[in-house]
């Protein structure tokens, strides 16, 4: 049975706050985190770490210094030495485009089955280069393939490169949005794949001009559980090890907090003795947005017997649809951070609440639905003819 520990919250934000007062981090926007247990060489801090919501609208090279305590300096990212996301269709590796919903693996952010992504895990690196093996970055560049679903012309798509940076033991993470990178990033026109080097911290202008920050979009609507998102299409891209690229944080407890966005919306739901919850927590929003793209959880979870928790399922599926009337039946909590081991229960005076985090009963009812299947009417990148190979 897990602990949970209510939490006291001291200050409550009003609603009326202005923009303004949010990019200023108000005192009411301070969050005080305790890291006893970290030793400064570890993290290059000790003692308590105060968070503030002002953080994501800085420059990317300014919230880069601001991140740095915790998660060391973001790599340099070079798209060749990445790990390709494979394509499949109808088992076989695929070059190209076969449109929306038209592989084996697709995306399930509407459902982009473009080959030629590619990602790529660095072990944490203080600026003087020593190792932080307890932090992970990932990056993400994204071949997108949305172009031909809304009749953009490929030209005017560009190709996004993500870097998210997480810290085992405080929780600490931060997002990194693409920029404007067409300097930097093309198209291999022979293979498909995303290439280019893109620019480090040691040259702010270009890597402000690479990467941005998150300023007025919460990452957590999608990256609700914790920092990485898991889903057949990233889940295709494997280590030599076999490993995914993306790291699996199995772990209902594991540490998560935004460097520099302490008025986001952190909160999830729990239901004591639901056998969704033995291995993680659960971001409804994230699985919302996989249900709406014709996923459902019973034919991939839990992983070694798909369906065996259908019934926990539609416990957490009336559960979210109800909403709060339905306490005590569920709680919402919210992930430990610092030297706090267990995730906590917040009350209705939660003061970061966010309209995204409701439940929308529109999507749920898709629930078994196959996807709008829609092929590619024109080959984008595919010097092979949208082959298998």
């Amino acid at each position: 049975m897990m602990k949970i520990l209510v939490l006291i919250l001291a200050t409550v934000i009003a609603l009326g706050s202005s923009v303004i007062g949010l990019i200023a981090g108000s005192e009411s926007d301070r969050v005080s985190y305790s890291f006893p247990h970290v030793a400064r060489s570890e993290t290059g801090m000790k003692g308590s770490f105060e968070n503030t919501s002002d953080g994501v609208f800085k420059s990317a090279s300014e919230y880069a210094k601001l991140i740095e305590p915790h998660l060391g300096v973001p790599p340099i990212v070079d798209l060749s030495d990445g790990i390709e996301i494979p394509i499949f269709v109808d088992g076989q590796q695929f070059t190209g485009d076969p449109g929306i919903h038209c592989c084996d693996n697709p995306s399930l952010q509407m459902g982009d089955c473009m080959s030629g992504s590619v990602l790529q895990r660095y072990e944490g690196r203080t600026a003087d280069g020593k190792p932080l093996p307890h932090v992970v970055w990932v990056s993400f560049g994204r071949h997108d393939g949305r172009g031909s679903l809304h009749n953009i012309d490929d030209a005017d798509m560009h190709h996004s490169v993500q870097m998210i940076g997480y810290n085992g033991q405080t929780g600490a993470t931060a997002f990194f949005e693409s920029g404007d990178n067409r300097k930097w990033v093309k198209v291999d026109p022979k293979t498909n794949r995303l290439v280019g080097k893109l620019p480090g911290v040691g040259e702010p202008k270009a890597f402000n001009r690479a990467f941005s920050t998150p300023r007025g979009t919460q990452c957590v609507q999608c990256h609700q559980a914790d920092p990485f998102i898991h889903n057949p299409f990233i889940d295709a891209a494997k280590l030599p090890s076999g490993k995914t690229v993306v790291p699996k944080i199995a772990d209902l407890e594991a540490p998560y907090f935004v460097v520099g966005a302490s008025d986001w919306d952190m909160r999830t739901i729990y239901i004591e003795g639901n056998s969704c919850f033995d291995c993680h927590r659960i971001g409804m929003k994230t699985v919302e947005e996989f249900i709406g793209d014709g996923w459902d959880p019973n034919h991939h979870m839990p992983p070694r017997k798909p369906g065996s928790l259908s019934e926990d399922f539609m416990e957490l599926l009336a559960a979210w649809e109800s909403g709060p009337k339905n306490k005590p039946i569920y709680d919402w909590i919210i992930p430990p951070v610092g030297n706090l081991k267990e995730n906590r229960v917040v009350e209705d005076d939660y003061p970061h609440k966010s309209d995204f985090n409701r439940p929308d009963l529109r999507v749920l009812r898709k629930l078994g639905e196959k996807p709008r299947r829609i092929p590619e009417r024109v080959s984008r990148g595919d010097t092979t003819g949208g082959t298998s190979e």
